[in-house]
């Protein structure tokens, strides 16, 4: 008997589940800010939040909202180009070989975002963040120009990269 009532009650979830994923499917998936300020079926109350609109556009939009004496901007993420300067997997040195080279690229090139990342086993370096694959080679020609020994393992990689936008 309880096995029997235990198997109803799960196939009754399961049919609501995807009974309401159709739902969704067929109109706008509503955020969480917009669910609760929704009335509730029963009691039509509501949940009113205070706060910042830069909060709802972090959780919602994955927008990073900075302010600066000057004013603020956004940084958005889209899909750009960087230019990969190093990966390497050995052990030993991989890590020290990249914030080395972080550091000299940062030291002739202060203008440009430098970004030190570990996906393992490699230890990756890119640089900028542009728009255009065409602004992406134009810096890896000055790289190279400025450093000619990593000419062999420098290159285009496409990735998302982050955009700063006015307010």
């Amino acid at each position: 008997m309880k096995k029997t009532a235990l198997s109803l009650i799960i196939t009754l979830l399961l049919f609501v589940g995807i009974l309401s994923a159709q739902q969704n499917g067929e109109s706008k998936q509503q955020t969480i800010f917009e669910s609760l300020a929704t009335p509730d079926s029963i009691s039509k109350a509501t949940v009113k939040l205070h706060q910042d609109k830069r909060i709802e556009n972090l959780v919602v939009g994955r927008k990073n909202i900075t302010v600066t004496g000057s004013g603020s901007h956004e940084t958005r993420t889209v899909s750009g180009f960087r230019v990969q300067v190093f990966s390497s997997n050995t052990q030993r040195t991989a890590k020290n070989e990249a914030f080395r080279k972080e550091s000299q690229i940062k030291e002739e090139f202060p203008d440009l975002s430098v970004y030190v990342n570990y996906s393992s086993p490699f230890w990756k370096v890119r640089v900028g963040d542009f728009r255009t694959q065409t602004q992406a080679q134009a810096c890896r020609a000055e790289l190279i120009a400025a450093f000619p020994g990593i000419r062999s393992e420098t290159y285009v990689v496409k990735e998302q990269v982050n955009i700063f936008v006015s307010k």
